[in-house]
């Protein structure tokens, strides 16, 4: 099982906030066509949205408006939906994205270039061209080069997995840490055949990688290259990459949605041979599979936390009654089609199955994805042992969409410790805090 780093409670309901705006996406994805967590989101310039593999399209600012051009996006780490930002850093929210302020009020010394949310998902800071930072909701002012004189203009940033920290990175590769960011090293010594256009950080924190306009890769502290598009010919240059969700390979995307895999990212699909109204300008990932503890707040001595017993991290499920369960949601699930979910499971560590725990999966029949209906699965029905299983595929009809999926308890005054909570062969840990395997 995953293992925590801290423990954090958190017992906000999880809300859907969606602005509109007209849409403009890819062609549908087939159901039950890719695995859990197998997709992404390209953005323009005029805020049209283009999503691919599982991502779900929550709208988009094509055919709208603007004040300014869509600069930057960041996609929500653990719910469905993203951010949109512009060079004024007015803030387009979609999905389960949160709208925490922006500076679209503001007079700015220099334009906003870039965005990223903080790990919660609860915050985001923007950054300006000349490193100036804006923070919003949780997140937290570190410093900034705002009042700096820089060689070359501020064109991204990145956090680090804890939120205390920051990297700013100019288009000649010169890195400015923040909070506990720690400098791995940099290009701003170095000549460039082209500009950077953008930075992604690792997993553990630990290191980073730079891209530049031409494809080409650079890696410091504990980024492992996995090869580039450095030398060879572009129908558009790049403009951004992501990371893999194993952090054992990366995408990069150009303007014209071209998208170029390395190491283990999968491809599914671009717009690289379609017509855009406006160029592309970067991309992010569908979030990653999670749970967020007391999904249906704390109140009558129930209770669901995150433990520690002897290194192993385990969800503990107590109080809770028929009227009042106890409940914690799985999160990155939203919008699937339920075959996706595969096999459903958990391994009992302590406890019994009286009162649960129960997977409550609410599911949408009609595509509008609100829930039409729903179903449970409890742990006395499965199977012998410890680790219980149940594949929902049996019960539910074909080619429904996952609204929810919960863990809840009414056990009254016992609890239960629940340990590798299996979704679609992923185990999930703490939203917080850990990603998923």
């Amino acid at each position: 099982m995953l293992r925590r780093l801290r423990a954090i409670l958190v017992s906000t309901l999880l809300t859907a906030t969606a602005f509109g705006g007209i849409g403009v996406m890819s062609s549908a994805t087939p159901a039950g066509a890719y695995p859990l967590g197998e997709g992404y989101w390209l953005a323009a310039r005029d805020g049209g949205m283009f999503s691919f593999g599982d991502a779900q399209f929550y709208g988009s600012m094509g055919g709208s408006v603007l004040n300014q051009p869509i600069v930057g996006m960041a996609s929500h780490p653990f719910l469905e939906g993203y951010w949109l930002v512009a060079s004024d850093g007015g803030i387009f929210t979609f999905g389960s994205s949160g709208f925490y302020g922006s500076t679209g009020a503001m007079r700015l010394q220099r334009p906003i270039v870039g965005m990223a949310p903080t790990p919660t998902g609860e915050g985001y800071w923007l950054v300006a061209a000349d490193g100036g930072i804006f923070t919003f909701g949780d997140a937290e002012f570190l410093g900034s080069t705002g009042a700096m004189t820089l060689n070359k203009p501020i064109v991204g940033m990145a956090s680090t997995p804890s939120g205390n920290g920051y990297w700013l990175v100019a288009t000649d590769g010169g890195i400015f840490s923040f909070g506990d960011a720690a400098f791995y090293g940099s290009t701003g010594a170095m000549t460039l055949n082209k500009p950077i256009v953008g930075m992604t950080s690792t997993a553990s924190g630990n290191g980073y990688y730079l891209v530049a306009s031409d494809g080409g890769l650079f890696t410091f502290g504990d980024a492992a290259f996995h090869g580039s598009q450095g030398g060879s010919p572009l129908n558009a240059p790049v403009v951004g990459m992501a990371l893999s969700r194993s952090g054992n390979g990366y995408q990069m995307v150009a303007t014209d949605g071209g998208i170029f895999n390395f190491g283990d990212s999968n491809f599914h699909g671009s717009t690289g041979g379609m017509r855009l109204n406006q160029p592309v300008l970067g991309m992010a990932l569908r979030p990653r599979l999670a749970i967020k503890v007391d999904g249906y707040g704390v109140q009558g001595g129930q209770s669901s936390v995150w433990t520690d017993v002897g290194g192993d991290s385990r969800l503990r499920l107590s109080g809770g009654s028929a009227a009042s369960p106890t409940g914690a949601r799985v999160l990155g699930v939203e919008g699937l089609d339920v075959a996706q979910l595969g096999t459903l499971s958990f391994v009992l560590e302590s406890g019994s199955c009286a009162g649960g725990p129960v997977f409550a999966l609410t599911y949408d029949t009609n595509g509008d994805r609100l829930g039409d209906a729903s179903a449970t699965f409890a742990c006395g029905n499965g199977g012998g042992g410890a680790t219980k299983s149940f594949n929902p595929a049996d019960s539910v009809p074909g080619g429904a969409g996952v609204v929810s999926l919960d863990i809840t308890y009414v056990g009254g005054a016992s609890s239960v410790d629940i340990d590798d909570i299996t979704v679609s062969g992923l185990i999930a840990g703490d939203y917080t805090t850990v990603r998923s395997a």
